[in-house]
């Protein structure tokens, strides 16, 4: 429905003026009283002459059309579908439910209800292929949604099993929730390894414990085994009664060699299973030689030093020692890979060690920045009046040193106290970081990494980083962002300097089967200057010595190479590039392992999905009564809206209004012409 009026830029009492300018020009031509044609025909062309004239006048006044546009919109409906693996994982008949699902959605839209559909996979495909379930995340996009969109419900089909995220209960919704629940709530008859315990990273010469978790149910008091495998060859074999729900098998592996290992264990197959996805799980261990020293040197205990501890010591390749010269009477010993300066610069840190190690400073309120310029050539701070800003984080998107993904969330942690003044940063050094004020991201650097060849080094301007670690874990359950800031740069000062002119890493040494396989590739010519447009050949060999062979050109918008998906197992890679006239090589290895919680539980959780339907004001509808959804969502009878908008056109603009003052003056010239005018 649209509606139209004129506005004018003057008062209407304008209008009435040109009315009668308009009519007393047409006044003085038609007043004649000799003419050949009758008083009626006078009229006529008197009105013609005087609408003419009044409609050009009219532009004087600088009028437009307003028009107003009113359009219903359909109410929506958000058609949350869960496409995860459980969904189908017992016998369950993905093209019956993608028939349900198109039936429903042609009902609902013969009922004037728009649909839009949101799957965990993020398209509208409905394979049910998706190795986790997070609820929470599906139904959040539900809120992404336009604001200006008539979203009138959700409908929600899952099993309600989720294995990621938070429950969708702790949500809160401004639309009510139907749920269909899918899947048996009955338990299945299953047998599986439902947990694994060990140390990923282990040392040369140990023995690591491997504890499994059997879980069961449906065969009680039956006679089953588990086996330990090592590239088809069975390690050891455990006999067991199947007498409890839960129960814990461990095996002891010597770790001989260095490098990884791939195990499997296993159990057989029982009559009846629902599936046997989960009667197997990949175990890798990681052997090495020894593990990294780092010392933390402070001159008072304080939370972050616990905080940097407990990231580290969850990688098992670092050993950490701390020296508090006023409670630890005996010195540290003298060689580190890094060491760690709490309160850096502070008269109470007096320990130097002999070597070169890599060093991470730790400034705090006592921290004497006239001695951390000096000792720092890469760093200047003039400080000011002996204040202190409270800044949060934002990440340096050009930082090259080493790579740290989702930096958005350096944003969220909380702030802390820097010394306030001016900074300056020079010579072979790099902003990790820059001081955030507010939502204002300044210059000024928060954590700087320097690196000259000889030796490495990083200057973070503040302390109470613990408050990042536990403000992430009581976002996300984990502080793994946190966690992996502290060893990423851990990682980087521990590691010697080298001239190397080709670099070829994975990314990280392990990847689950969801993840992005990734190596990161530099080149560097004879001066050590970095070179791009190079030809690298890869090899990439499996545990069996299936080698496949691949090629990748670097360039400055991408050095990084990403390998196929790959199955779960060990890969050796081979990276080679020629510069000049001779020809580099990289080697290594890297692990890919198996993540699919979705067959460790297969027992449908519909009690969550009535809670959250009753929290929300929807319904619950079990997957067999789907057909009455449609008439439910009926009862509710959610109204369209009426949108309206408006569009402003100056007359002047407007091409039919000059047609018609030229057709007024035309008909007004062929009539004078017929009724033997002039």
């Amino acid at each position: 429905m649209t509606r139209s009026f004129f506005q004018f830029e003057q008062s209407a009492w304008w209008v009435l003026v040109i009315l009668l300018v308009s009519a007393a020009s047409s006044y003085f031509l038609y007043s004649k009283k000799n003419v050949p044609w009758n008083s009626t025909q006078n009229w006529i062309l008197f009105g013609l002459r005087s609408l003419a004239i009044f409609l050009i006048l009219l532009l004087l006044l600088e009028p437009s059309i307003k028009k107003v546009v009113n359009t219903l919109e359909k109410p929506i409906i958000a058609l949350a579908i869960d496409n995860s693996q459980s969904i189908i994982a017992r016998d369950g008949d993905s093209i019956e439910i993608k028939n349900k699902i198109s039936q429903l959605e042609e009902i609902l839209i013969d009922q004037d209800i728009d649909i839009k559909t949101l799957t965990l996979s993020g398209s509208d495909s409905m394979l049910f292929d998706q190795r986790t379930s997070r609820l929470s995340g599906l139904l959040s996009e539900v809120d992404e949604l336009p604001n200006d969109q008539n979203l009138v419900a959700t409908i929600l089909l899952t099993d309600g099993i989720f294995n990621r995220g938070s429950s969708p209960l702790y949500r809160n919704y401004l639309q009510p929730v139907f749920t269909v629940g899918m899947g048996d709530t009955i338990s299945p008859k299953d047998i599986s390894i439902s947990r694994t315990l060990y140390n990923k990273v282990t040392f040369k010469g140990n023995e690591t414990p491997i504890r499994l978790e059997i879980s069961q149910t449906g065969y009680d008091m039956i006679n089953s085994s588990i086996r330990l495998s090592e590239g088809g060859k069975t390690l050891q074999e455990k006999r067991l009664t199947l007498n409890a729900d839960v129960q814990e098998v461990e095996f002891l592996v010597a770790s001989e060699e260095e490098g990884l290992k791939h195990l499997v264990a296993s159990i057989p197959a029982e009559k009846d299973e629902s599936t046997t996805e989960n009667n197997r799980v990949d175990i890798f261990l990681e052997v090495i030689d020894g593990r990294q020293k780092i010392l933390i040197v402070a001159n008072s205990p304080h939370p972050d030093i616990k905080a940097i501890r407990r990231s580290l010591e969850q990688t098992d390749s670092y050993v950490t020692e701390l020296y508090i010269p006023t409670i630890h009477e005996e010195k540290p010993r003298e060689f580190y890979d890094v060491v760690i300066y709490h309160g850096a610069f502070n008269s109470g840190i007096n320990f130097n060690p002999k070597e070169q190690p890599g060093l991470w400073y730790i400034l705090n309120s006592e921290s004497a920045i006239n001695s951390a310029n000096k000792t720092l050539n890469y760093l200047n701070i003039e400080r000011r009046s002996g204040q202190a800003d409270k800044v949060s984080g934002s990440f340096n998107q050009s930082f090259s040193k080493f790579k740290i993904d989702n930096t958005e969330i350096f944003e969220e942690y909380p702030p802390i106290e820097v010394p306030f003044g001016d900074y300056s940063v020079s010579g072979a050094s790099e902003i990790l970081m820059y001081q955030k004020l507010g939502s204002v991201v300044t210059k000024k650097p928060l954590m700087v990494v320097n690196d000259d060849g000889t030796q490495k080094s990083a200057v973070l301007m503040g302390q109470n980083i613990w408050r990042w670690k536990l403000q992430e874990a009581a976002i996300n359950d984990n502080s793994q962002q946190f966690d992996n800031f502290i060893t990423k740069t851990i990682q980087f000062l521990s590691v010697k300097n080298d001239k190397k002119q080709f670099r070829f890493d994975s990314r990280s040494s392990s990847f689950s089967n969801t993840q992005p396989i990734l190596f990161d590739t530099e080149v560097y010519n004879e001066i050590y200057e970095r070179i791009y447009g190079n030809l690298i050949e890869i090899t990439i060999t499996d545990e069996n010595n299936n080698a496949n062979e691949y090629e990748f050109v670097d360039s400055e918008l991408n050095s990084t190479f990403r390998a196929p998906s790959l199955a779960p197992g060990i890969y050796q890679f081979s990276a080679s590039v020629k510069i000049g006239d001779d020809t580099f090589t990289e080697k290594g290895e890297f692990l890919i392992e198996n993540v699919n919680p979705e067959y460790l539980n297969l027992t449908a959780n519909h009690r969550l999905l009535r809670n959250l339907a009753s929290k929300t004001g929807g319904q619950f509808v079990h997957y067999n009564d789907m057909e009455s959804l449609p008439e439910i969502i009926e009862s509710r009878d959610f109204k369209p809206i009426m949108r309206s908008e408006e569009d402003d056109q100056d007359l002047i603009k407007s091409w039919w209004y000059f047609l018609i003052i030229f057709m007024l003056f035309s008909v007004e010239w062929i009539l004078r012409r017929y009724w033997g005018g002039y």
